[in-house]
């Protein structure tokens, strides 16, 4: 009998096993990401607009994130290097001249491998629906020809060995960050969403600055396109919480974790949709631009495009919903409660409107399907109502 139990359990464990490695979902660090971050401290001195923002980042986020303290501590020297005008300049360009955030590099260290390679994962060109196709061009040849850089800077500088130094704190903050998610999620979003990406991963980035107020970091949603066709979505983090005490990682805050990961994911399912229908979206565009709202989610979130503008409202929408799927309904309203104080005015009727989604999911087998009857919500508002409702 003792033998039968024995095999029953080695059974159990290789299945427990099995199904953790092939999980769609995952937690880890991304070394040109955290190379780049880095670069872009070193680069602050050097930054036409921002500048005075950059070394504020660096002051107060260096006195609670260990990570950069050590990265200032150990390449501070080079912050006249080629590396730090280079990445300087290619900031300053991309804002000055296209209107991008360094949120736009984010994907191409991602369709780069890992360093210290020196080649791509799959074929690479950037593309933003606000760009025509030559400015699109354009920007794919800066970019492109600034990560040849950065990766001879990773060689160059040997940052393999700073990783391993530091190897410790990154997987405390992988354990960490892990220890906040709800099971199941994406299972839940692909529910919700009709639709499904080959794998899901969470980048922490102790070494992104962003100064943390009220437990609230930085997330930054990413995909990459395979060479298979597979599509592979992440969302890369900065730490939400300081590091104040041995033991800490930056990542112990379950609704800014779970918030953060769901609404980064959300935005792969989510503006894809929404750009297909930026001509339709022109009457909506005018409302945006001619009330209060555009002022409005600028402060908000920077977020200053009509199209951003409908494609948070619906990602915010699948947050509260996948929430829902998971019978976690005391997220949901703590979501509901924290997006309508954020500004985020057509949650209510988004929700009415959705009714109609969840139960007739045989005519609309994906949210895209449904868009353009949620698209009616933003066009059918008014300059009034809009500013009423934010007032």
């Amino acid at each position: 009998m003792k033998k039968i139990a024995s095999v029953f359990a080695v059974i159990i464990f290789t299945l427990s096993f099995s199904q953790k490695n092939t999980s769609k979902f995952s937690v880890t660090y991304n070394k040109n990401i955290e190379t780049y971050f880095l670069a872009e401290i070193l680069a602050a001195e050097h930054r036409r607009n921002n500048k005075d923002f950059e070394l504020y980042k660096i002051k107060v986020c260096s006195a609670y994130q260990p990570v950069v303290k050590r990265a200032l501590q150990k390449y501070s020297h080079l912050k006249n290097s080629d590396i730090a005008v280079s990445t300087a300049e290619l900031n300053d360009v991309i804002m000055e001249k296209y209107g991008l955030g360094n949120d736009a590099l984010m994907k191409s260290l991602l369709y780069y491998k890992e360093f210290p390679s020196e080649e791509w994962v799959a074929h690479y060109v950037f593309d933003y629906n606000n760009l025509t196709k030559e400015q699109n061009e354009a920007v794919t040849l800066l970019i492109k020809n600034y990560l040849l850089k950065l990766s001879k800077f990773y060689i160059h500088e040997n940052l393999d060995q700073f990783f391993k130094e530091n190897r410790e704190f990154y997987q405390g903050a992988i354990d960490e960050y892990n220890k906040q998610i709800p099971v199941g999620f994406t299972n839940a979003m692909e529910a919700f969403y009709g639709e499904k990406f080959n794998q899901y991963t969470i980048l922490v980035s102790p070494m992104m600055m962003w100064p943390i107020e009220d437990g609230e970091g930085r997330g930054i949603g990413v995909d990459v396109i395979l060479k298979s066709g597979a599509k592979n979505i992440y969302e890369i983090a900065s730490p939400f919480i300081k590091v104040e005490k041995q033991g800490q990682f930056g990542y112990d805050n379950q609704f800014q974790a779970r918030f953060l990961s769901v609404h980064e994911f959300g935005h792969s399912f989510v503006n894809k949709e929404v750009y297909k229908h930026k001509e339709s979206l022109q009457k909506f565009k005018v409302l945006f631009e001619n009330s209060n709202l555009k002022e409005t989610m600028i402060k908000t979130g920077g977020y200053g495009d009509y199209q951003a503008c409908v494609a948070e409202h619906l990602v915010r929408l699948g947050e509260i919903q996948t929430a829902k799927i998971q019978k976690d309904f005391e997220r949901a309203k703590k979501l509901e409660v924290y997006h309508l104080k954020n500004n985020f005015i057509f949650l209510p009727q988004l929700e009415e409107k959705l009714k109609e989604y969840n139960s007739n999911r045989v005519k609309y087998k994906t949210f895209g399907d449904f868009i353009p009857q949620l698209l009616k919500v933003f066009e059918e508002s008014t300059i009034e109502s809009i500013n009423n409702q934010l007032n």
